[in-house]
């Protein structure tokens, strides 16, 4: 009876809970910005870059403080600018990206920012938009400049949750270039949604998401951004969350001017594509386009930012713990 009692007892000790899970919410903030390049032979209405950097840390330490989640592509960042943004966001965030005119650290970057402490980089690759993308500085069909996608594979360390953003730029004087590039990111976004979600074993509405960001060159009627959001291929974020979710401008683009834009001037071509809209506990919850000019009549760039904020439930299993 008392050996009985001991085995009894040491099994109690020994009991685990079952297994449980926790559920998780995840919100990035995905920004996309084209912050002008630094020049030295400014337009006549177009402000200094020494001048334009505070305004622009100042919105993007506004869009993101609240949002640890947050995830910022730039386009036009040449090395002195990328230094600059850098040293101003500060420790707290990290970037991935090489210069496009030799995979180093000459000519403009497209980089991405983010905070080490909430993601981690599992990967980062930068491709070229060209019949190439592997060969650093190659310039693609009728493009007259050397342009980039950068791809970052990251991992949310607090859910596990993998996601995948591309920044990119596209060509502003090739128009077969731009239908070409098209197609290699509906490549690119294939191949890591099967390679990311083949890994795990997963399902496609279960596959990691990818979201593409960039100045696209491409208003919505132009052939390049039809082959992005042809059937099975991109979803633009503002076509998906509805309108009462939509907030601030419609167009990205204003150039700069001494008072208002003209209209003619405006057009929309810098976009939030996702790749996979209907994917599992994933909800899109809001599209902006925010302000690039304010009372002080300083323009921060020729180009507004784009703003979607994304909601993940992400379920993940306790640790298993003794019970005493």
């Amino acid at each position: 009876m008392k050996t009985a009692a001991l085995f009894s007892t040491a099994a109690a000790l020994m009991a685990t809970v079952a297994a449980c899970t926790t559920q998780l919410s995840v919100n990035p903030r995905l920004i996309s910005y084209n912050i002008r390049l630094a020049t030295n032979n400014p337009g006549a209405a177009e402000p200094r870059w020494r001048d334009r950097l505070p305004a622009l840390l100042s919105q993007l330490n506004y869009e993101t403080a609240a949002r640890p989640e947050s995830l910022v592509c730039m386009q036009e960042v040449v090395p002195t600018q990328l230094a600059d943004v850098a040293a101003g966001l500060g420790r707290d965030w990290n970037h991935v990206g090489v210069g496009r005119d030799d995979g180093k650290n000459c000519g403009e970057f497209s980089p991405i920012f983010y905070r080490p402490d909430t993601w981690d980089m599992l990967a980062n690759t930068t491709y070229w938009l060209s019949p190439t993308p592997d060969v650093p500085g190659s310039r693609g069909w009728d493009a007259a400049l050397p342009r980039i996608v950068t791809v970052a594979h990251l991992r949310h360390i607090k859910s596990g949750l993998p996601f995948v953003y591309m920044c990119t730029h596209f060509d502003h004087v090739g128009q077969v270039a731009r239908v070409e590039s098209a197609r290699l990111l509906v490549r690119l976004a294939r191949k890591y949604a099967r390679s990311t979600s083949s890994s795990t074993g997963a399902s496609e509405a279960d596959a990691t998401p990818v979201f593409l960001g960039g100045d696209l060159n491409i208003r919505p009627d132009n052939p390049a951004y039809l082959e992005m959001i042809a059937p099975g291929h991109y979803h633009d974020v503002r076509h998906v969350v509805g309108e009462s979710r939509i907030h601030g401008h419609f167009y990205t683009f204003t150039g700069f001017h001494a008072g208002n834009p003209p209209q003619s001037s405006l057009s929309r071509i810098d976009h939030i594509f996702v790749w996979r809209k209907e994917a599992r506990n994933m909800d899109l919850l809001t599209y902006g386009v925010v302000e690039n000019r304010f009372d002080d009549g300083l323009w921060i760039s020729d180009h507004r930012a784009v703003v979607v904020d994304v909601n993940f439930q992400v379920t993940k299993e306790c640790e298993p713990r003794a019970e005493l």
